[in-house]
């Protein structure tokens, strides 16, 4: 009996202790961490787990991104939708994004995901505009996003 209790007590601790990945978004109910408006399409929405395992919810991936570049060291982990199959998350550094006008993103910098970089070239030639890694977002969102977003008067910290 007291070898089943002690099993139960370690499952229960490996379970606790086990990295959490993104959960699932809830458009029309989540809110995002960084502009404050309710979560609508989940081709954009993104996800970042701080290293406390704080699971913070974005509606579009420069918004995730912003926040990021705010919380660098707090961050374990970003997760961005693929575009293409929005319930399939993909760690940010890995993923490829496209810049296009053409595909519309809730906070006008319009990036989109993709798991690979075929895939961004594919969206690339029937959408036009750019692609970029990671690092190459990061700077656009430094550069274009949070400077405009900070005019716009509707985010205060």
């Amino acid at each position: 009996m007291k070898k089943g209790l002690y099993l139960f007590l370690i499952f229960l601790i490996l379970i606790g202790c086990s990295p959490k990945g993104p959960e699932p978004i809830n458009p029309g109910k989540d809110i995002c961490e960084y502009c404050k408006m309710v979560i609508t399409e989940i081709k954009f929405a993104s996800e970042i787990i701080t290293k406390t395992g704080k699971v913070y919810k974005y509606d579009s991936i420069e918004c995730a991104a912003a926040d990021y570049l705010a919380k660098k060291d707090q961050v374990k982990a970003i997760y961005v939708p693929n575009y293409d199959n929005p319930k399939e998350f993909i760690l940010a550094e890995k993923a490829f994004y496209l810049v296009s006008d053409n595909l519309r993103s809730p906070m006008g910098l319009n990036v989109s995901a993709y798991p690979d970089r075929e895939s961004a070239e594919t969206k690339l030639k029937t959408k036009g505009g750019k692609i970029y890694d990671w690092e190459g977002i990061t700077v656009l969102v430094q550069m274009e996003f949070i400077p405009r977003f900070s005019n716009m008067h509707i985010y205060e910290k």
